[in-house]
């Protein structure tokens, strides 16, 4: 999900409008987000940063035109800063699933763990987060 300063809400109407070579569009360093920048993005110009640092920050500094990061993150980002905006996508474009490291010898806490999703996804609890989110179920 990309999101930028809300400055350029007439600029960035679309995710295709971030693929220019006078935009930059930032990803932090080993990430996958930073694989889809390239990826996503070839004729933008590209900036890494390495963490501790952002992207984020990077927009927020006015050294990058936009970021990517995950639907999530964006609308917590856009909550936290009012300055920035989510730049609208007519799809998705890259599902990644989040995932939670579990110590592998602490058996109880991955039966628990599991059980809670199995709970959670019988009620309903993740197709009412896919719909708060936008996102497709499949």
């Amino acid at each position: 999900m990309p999101s930028t300063l809300g400055k350029n809400v007439g600029r960035f109407e679309d995710r295709a409008d971030l693929d220019e070579p006078d935009v930059t569009v930032a990803a932090t360093l080993g990430t996958v987000q930073e694989q889809q920048v390239e990826q996503f993005f070839p004729n933008a110009e590209h900036k890494i940063v390495e963490a501790p640092a952002r992207d984020f920050q990077e927009v927020l500094a006015g050294r990058a035109d936009a970021h990517i990061t995950s639907n999530v993150e964006a609308a917590t980002l856009v909550e936290r800063y009012p300055e920035m905006m989510i730049v609208p996508v007519s799809a998705p474009r890259a599902r990644t699933p989040i995932a939670m490291l579990l110590p592998q010898d602490d058996q109880i806490w991955i039966d628990y763990v599991n059980h809670w999703i199995r709970l959670k996804r019988a009620r309903g609890f993740f197709d009412e987060l896919a719909a708060k989110w936008h996102l497709r179920n499949e």
